[in-house]
């Protein structure tokens, strides 16, 4: 297994559940009312962000390398 960016997946899961708790906000006794498409910004954005982090930013905030 190759070792995965940790940052990047604290913050997907961190950015799963704000956009989770945003999506099914809604008036008290109201179904949330949102098209189906919207709720796939969760995996989406999930995916985008450890992408980001493996490849392009190349930080890993939990795991400093040792000089």
């Amino acid at each position: 297994m190759k070792n995965r960016n940790i940052t990047g997946i604290v913050l997907a899961i961190i950015y799963c559940i704000v956009l989770y708790f945003i999506l099914t906000d809604s008036p008290p006794g109201e179904a949330p009312n949102n098209p189906f498409w919207v709720y796939l910004f969760i995996p989406i954005g999930a995916i985008v962000i450890t992408s980001l982090f493996d490849y392009v930013i190349k930080f890993d905030f939990f795991r400093k390398k040792k000089d």
